[in-house]
Parts: C-alpha cells; structure tokens; sequence
C-alpha cells in the first residue's frame, strides 16, 4: 500500500506533466494536490530534527540551510530544505516555474514578490545604478509576509505570483517540503536569480511597487545535502 508521500509524489507527477505536453495545469487536479499536500507530515518523509542537530554538532562548519533530495525528473523536484536559526534562503526567483511549500517543522517566515508590467523605472531608482544595471531592476508588489508553521497549508507560487521569495528560520530550526514544476535547468534557462530589495522613498506616487535588482548569489548563503531517510519515491510516468 503505497504511503502518504508516494501518494503525494504519484499526484504532483499527473498534474504537472501536463505541462511538458502543452495541455496546462489542471485547477481541479492542483486544488487536489494541494489539499493531499497539507496533510504531509515530519512523520510521513521520516524527518528527525535531532539527526540533523546531531550531524551540524559533529561538523566543524555549519551550514545555514541543508537541503534532502527526494526526486527529481523533467517534470518536477520534491525535497526538504532544512533552515537553521539565522539561516534562510535569500531572496531568489523561479522563472517560468510553478511551486508548493509546506512547513513539516519549526516555524518560517516567508517574504514573497509578484513582479508587475507596464512600470518605467523611477529617475530616483535609476540614478542609484550603472547603466549596466538597470536592465537588472524589476518592479514588483508585496505578496506575502507572514509567519508560516506546520499547522498552516501549504503556499503556492506561480510564474506570475509569489515568484520571488526569501525565505528565513524564526525557530531554531524549521523545514519545508519543497515542489518546483518544472524543477530549475540551466540548459533551460531556469536559473536560480538572486535579487536585493531597493530602498525607496514612501512618498513616491507607486509607493506599493518596489524594485528589486539582480544580485550575485550572496556568499552567507551555503547548502550541504543530507540523505533522505523517508519513502522511497518510484514514479511511474504516465
């Protein structure tokens, strides 16, 4: 009998190969998805908190994030990001990419960005870069800021909303289960960006626009890998 996350695993494998085909996504079979999702445990991907402190007190450096592969296929990428207390995820994108984020432990507060069209960019933002730069700015508009926990339902981003994220531990650790559809590629252009907010003046007519740039990935940020311990995930492509 296949367990709760094989189940997940086999559900997010239909709904999002229809990408690959051209058909789009199903908003019955998402609604679905995400309601199985919201029921992932700690528990069902045989998470232990106490493995990983234990491991982080034998090395002698730490990471701030450690990430559990689950799977990966052309179709999408399932695994665990563990935060550590002053860790996060800087602020990064997922281009053409589609993703659920469901906390299993601790406690994250999540800071995402929808970018908005048809915005030139300021005079007062525009003077702060080289000219290099300023193909780098995007404008965009608050989605979320909130704190998240296990009790919460999962969060959604799509190529339109929420794309941009940042991503911090407000316990002394917490972790997420982690679905990106398509997964990044390199050779296909999804890259994995990372931006930096531009201060702004409030008094600005689009005070509810803020402009983001383009930044080198941030060099505090690390990941190590830890081996996943839970389910084996055999998915059959349909």
């Amino acid at each position: 009998m296949a367990t709760p996350i094989q189940r997940l695993s086999r559900l997010a494998s239909r709904t999002f190969s229809r990408l690959n085909t051209g058909e789009g996504l199903s908003n019955d079979m998402l609604l679905q998805l995400k309601s199985r999702f919201n029921e992932i445990t700690a528990d069902d991907v045989c998470f232990d908190a106490r493995h990983i402190q234990e491991r982080d007190r034998l090395t002698h450096e730490k990471a701030p994030v450690s990430y559990i592969h689950m799977w990966e296929d052309d179709c999408f990428s399932m695994g665990i990001f563990v935060v550590k207390r002053g860790g996060q995820l800087p602020l990064h994108d997922h281009p053409g990419m589609f993703g659920l984020l469901k906390v299993i432990y601790g406690t994250l507060k999540i800071v995402s960005f929808s970018e908005v069209s048809g915005v030139d960019v300021p005079e007062e933002i525009s003077q702060l870069f080289p000219r290099r730069q300023r193909p780098l700015l995007k404008p965009v508009k608050l989605q979320q800021d909130g704190l998240i926990t296990s009790y919460d339902m999962c969060c959604q981003l799509t190529p339109s909303e929420g794309n941009f994220h940042e991503i911090s531990s407000e316990s002394d650790m917490a972790a997420f289960v982690d679905i990106l559809a398509p997964p990044y590629n390199h050779s296909r252009d999804r890259d994995c960006n990372y931006y930096k907010l531009v201060p702004t003046d409030d008094k600005e007519p689009n005070r509810h626009i803020e402009w983001l740039v383009r930044v080198s990935q941030p060099t505090e940020f690390w990941c190590d890998t830890v081996d996943y311990q839970g389910p084996d995930l055999e998915i059959e492509n349909n």
